[in-house]
């Protein structure tokens, strides 16, 4: 399991190729890759999630926060269906699970995100960010 981009600890930008080597040993070792997205996701690494940069596919992806706009809780495991399906119909609940009022405000609020086009602006205003920075460093 790993953050594309960690948010904890600092924000670190993992090497170029970290994360398609992490996909290359779990799949020779036959391991679940599993991306937490959870602080990275959503448009704020400047794809619409972190892991899309380096074009690599884990078994899982972990989303939440800003999934829902930040109006109320909600959380959600992708994954494939080799996955998925692992876990039969009836076998994972939670008491919230797909809570009406919250899954329409994430679908709401993923779709401004796709329409405003909120990765790529995302993506621009990062780099004006970064080179206004580094002109006082």
């Amino acid at each position: 399991m790993v953050e594309p981009i960690q948010g904890e600890a600092g924000i670190i930008v993992p090497d170029d190729g970290y994360l398609r080597k992490v996909r290359e040993l779990c799949t020779k070792y036959n391991v679940l890759f599993i991306a937490d997205e959870i602080q990275s996701g959503l448009g704020r690494a400047g794809e619409l999630l972190a892991h899309y940069h380096e074009k690599v596919r884990p078994d899982l992806v972990v989303l939440g926060k800003a999934l829902s706009g930040g109006i109320i809780p909600m959380s959600v495991t992708l994954g494939d269906s080799h996955v998925i399906d692992v876990i039969g119909l009836g076998q994972h609940g939670s008491t919230f699970g797909g809570y009406a009022l919250s899954c329409a405000v994430s679908k709401a609020a993923v779709e401004v995100i796709v329409d405003e086009k909120l990765s790529e602006k995302s993506k621009v205003n990062g780099k004006f960010f970064k080179s206004e920075l580094l002109k006082i460093t």
